[in-house]
């Protein structure tokens, strides 16, 4: 995880996303619609392709970054602390390729707060977002995506780490596990990284 956490790419997301006042991230990594975020996650599942990468698995990081990108849209309509919309930048080497994302949004705890009020902490939040069926009369695919995206990602063996608040989940060689972090990360910072061999 400490190679994620270390990459320059994720630095620059968490300098963007933990920065005082919010600024534009420059064009090429900022997503201020969903469209446009659709559109740059579509093109990085076609580099992958074209780097010889599998359709199917591309495909499948490609849902995957959707779902978490979506995410940052879905919950904070109306609710952006400054800054709207989704940082994304993205590192292909071979076949191995890195995607970060950021947002400057509520975060996790405060969306599921609205949701299920019994949560009292970001690793609580954490932990029922990627883990615990949410019910109740909130519309049902509601914060389901997250469940999905670690499905697939144990599954396959792609790595993440996913931090909002204090609380930070990673998924290292098919390994969960929860950290405490330093940083208090308003928003969601995800970072997604695949190498087939």
């Amino acid at each position: 995880s400490n190679q994620l956490h270390q990459h320059p790419l994720t630095e620059k997301a968490y300098a963007w996303a933990l920065s005082g006042t919010g600024s534009e991230p420059e064009k090429d990594l900022y997503c201020p619609t969903r469209d446009i975020l659709d559109a740059r996650i579509n093109r990085i599942c076609r580099s992958m392709v074209r780097a010889g990468e599998d359709e199917s698995y591309s495909l499948l990081l490609g849902a995957v970054l959707s779902e978490i990108g979506v995410n940052s849209f879905d919950h904070n309509i109306g609710q952006w602390s400054d800054i709207p919309g989704v940082f994304i930048a993205c590192e292909q080497k071979g076949k191995s390729t890195i995607t970060v994302l950021a947002d400057r949004g509520q975060g996790v705890f405060a969306t599921l707060k609205r949701v299920v009020s019994d949560i009292s902490s970001d690793e609580e939040a954490l932990r029922t977002a990627f883990t615990r069926q949410i019910s109740g009369r909130a519309p049902e695919k509601r914060g389901n995506g997250l469940k999905f995206v670690r499905g697939i990602l144990l599954e396959d063996g792609v790595d993440l780490l996913f931090q909002s608040g204090t609380s930070e989940y990673i998924i290292s060689g098919k390994e969960e596990k929860w950290n405490v972090s330093k940083n208090n990360v308003q928003g969601c910072i995800a970072v997604v990284s695949s190498s087939t061999q």
